[in-house]
């Protein structure tokens, strides 16, 4: 066995292991016969080992490499607004939290660029509302009624910031 193989396969922490294995210079097929070893050995698994690769710096350093681009790039394959604003009415924005359910792992059903399409806007125009959802949802608690999410809906982020709609009546 080689020296770079013996320090990968006696790493003793999925980091260790991250960083030894981008130490040595194996082809990735030895790589991969390695770290089913290893795992093996230590119990730890394939999970472990992305967790591991993603808080290194260089494979953090790699994977942001291009994204401004692609970022740049998915916004403007997924603009549907043809240049106008649409107004967030109260029949869209109850349409918009039927739509805006997680399936069981947490995750979106549908995708921002979906509700993009769907509702004939922008992509940030969809995480905007998906963040005020969440916030006013954190904000309420689980079981508020759902007039009342949709009148807090059509509140900007800064009245939200300052309690909701009715938390504060200005002063003149």
């Amino acid at each position: 066995m080689k020296k770079s193989e013996k320090l990968i396969i006696e790493s003793a922490t999925p980091d260790e292991y991250v960083t030894n294995s981008l130490k040595s210079r194996l082809k990735p097929a030895e790589k991969a016969r390695l770290a089913r070893m290893w795992m093996e050995r230590t119990g730890y698994t394939r999970d472990d080992i992305i967790r591991a690769r993603n808080r290194n710096a260089y494979w953090r350093k790699r994977k942001m490499e291009g994204a401004a681009e692609r970022t740049k790039r998915r916004m403007q394959e997924h603009d549907y607004s043809e240049g106008t604003a649409i107004e967030w009415t109260r029949e869209r924005i109850e349409e918009f939290i039927t739509l805006n359910r997680k399936d069981a792992y947490g995750r979106y059903i549908h995708r921002d660029w979906e509700l993009a399409q769907h509702f004939g806007t922008s992509i940030p125009s969809i995480q905007y509302m998906r963040r005020k959802y969440n916030k006013i949802r954190k904000m309420l608690g689980p079981g508020t009624k759902k007039d009342k999410v949709i009148d807090y809906m059509s509140c900007s982020e800064l009245v939200l910031q300052h309690g909701g709609p009715k938390s504060r009546k200005r002063s003149r």
